[in-house]
């Protein structure tokens, strides 16, 4: 029996690194994510307890989740993919973001997370296995949605505790985003195929810069999809086997919202992009915003809140960039400060501030209401496709787009063309 479920895992292992090589984790991060996944577990389970001794004991867990976090942030686990190693230090930072979140903003709450049910809040469980639940629920979600159908949290976005799927079949449903992963797989492989068919030097510092201006807005375009649709493509693997196991359709909002019909760079942000990082970088925020005087007006207040939280996806990103190219240490030496990653992260709330202070006013001045969203929608587009290309810049020194890396390892495109079908 035994020796069955080994060389089933086996054979299950040795088909996601043929088919989807970013996703495979050795167990030394397995290992550490569990026990980090048990210390938040434990303060979810807390915060259905009144009283000073939970409280202590979430700072204790915070502790624990920290020290047995940080190797898995910045340990040497052994992978031969930059987006592998990417993809376990994005998660793990995950995870210590919920830590904090959990374990010390809470302590400010004046009372713990909500499910919510038919748009009335659901008292907090009082049972054991109640409380378990609730613990489990709250600690796999990062957007708010719920494992059970019609449920959301308190604190979710309005689409997430919105959403309905068209089709309420499980079945159809399961089929529905089997189809739509084989479609962005191929999609995927358009890309991947069409970027690293490009000679790039990963010693130039400016590998995108340099090229003509169509070129750069061009591979601009591609990394802002390429993007998009890598946390999609996961996503809509994960509902696909969840859903086909009996779980609720609603539990899977899609990760975005059609970004790319944004009404203006705010709406892109704000509502259109993925809310993965917007509760811990936001819950983040708050212990600095502390600091902030409440005088102060709140446009100010939130102008500073938008800066904090995008230097915070900043400094995580320049550091997910510096863990990616550590995989291969021989091709060069890589600085933690990067111009490019900074300029384009924190050229967003400079972007954000031109548009709500010079853009928007204007347009309402000088334009008829009709046309305003025109220029907002343009806006946004423009500024995207502008930054993006020192995204690119970065993507490409850090070898992101070398041959061989990339989010698939079997390649139909590059097969039927080139006769490569196994990239890795």
């Amino acid at each position: 029996m035994n020796s069955t479920t080994t060389s089933l895992s086996s054979r299950a292992v040795a088909a996601t690194v043929h088919f989807l090589p970013f996703l495979v984790s050795p167990p030394s991060a397995n290992n550490l994510t569990n026990i980090v996944s048990l210390c938040i577990f434990l303060a979810c389970l807390s915060l259905t307890y009144d009283g000073a001794v939970p409280a202590a004991l979430r700072l204790v867990l915070f502790v624990l989740a920290t020290y047995f976090g940080h190797p898995l942030v910045t340990g040497d686990h052994e992978v031969r993919h930059r987006m592998a190693s990417t993809a376990i230090t994005a998660s793990g930072t995950l995870l210590l973001f919920k830590a904090f979140d959990v374990c010390v903003v809470s302590l400010w709450d004046k009372e713990p997370p909500h499910w919510v049910r038919n748009g009335k809040r659901v008292p907090l469980p009082h049972t054991f296995f109640g409380r378990l639940v609730y613990a489990f629920d709250l600690l796999s979600t990062n957007r708010g949605s719920s494992w059970f159908d019609g449920y959301s949290w308190d604190w979710a976005p309005k689409y997430v505790a919105t959403y309905s799927p068209s089709v309420r079949s499980r079945l159809s449903n399961a089929v529905r985003n089997l189809l739509y992963f084989v479609y962005l797989y191929l999609l995927v492989d358009v890309l991947e195929t069409i970027t690293q068919r490009e000679h790039w030097s990963i010693s130039d510092p400016h590998p995108v810069l340099s090229l003509s201006i169509p070129k750069q807005l061009f591979y601009s375009l591609c990394i802002c999809v390429s993007t998009c649709i890598g946390i999609i493509l996961s996503h809509s693997l994960f509902a696909t086997i969840f859903i086909a196991l009996g779980c609720s359709p609603t539990a899977w909002v899609p990760m975005f919202q059609s970004p790319f019909t944004s009404s203006s760079l705010q709406d892109f942000w704000s509502n259109r992009w993925h809310h993965i990082w917007k509760r811990p970088t936001g819950r983040a925020s708050i212990p600095i915003m502390m600091l902030v005087p409440q005088r102060w007006s709140w446009s100010t207040r939130r102008v500073i809140r938008a800066i904090i939280i995008f230097g915070m996806q900043t400094i995580w990103h320049l550091y997910l960039v510096a863990r990616g190219f550590h995989v291969r240490k021989s091709e060069r030496e890589w600085r933690f400060i990067d111009e490019s990653t900074v300029l384009f992260f924190l050229l967003q709330p400079i972007g954000l501030l031109i548009e709500r202070e010079l853009l928007v006013p204007l347009s309402r001045q000088i334009l008829p209401e009709k046309s305003r969203a025109f220029v907002t929608r343009l806006w946004a587009w423009a500024w995207l496709l502008w930054t993006g290309r020192y995204w690119a810049d970065v993507w490409v020194r850090s070898g992101m787009w070398s041959p061989g890396e990339g989010y698939i390892g079997w390649s139909p495109v590059r097969g039927v063309l080139f006769g490569q079908w196994f990239l890795v």
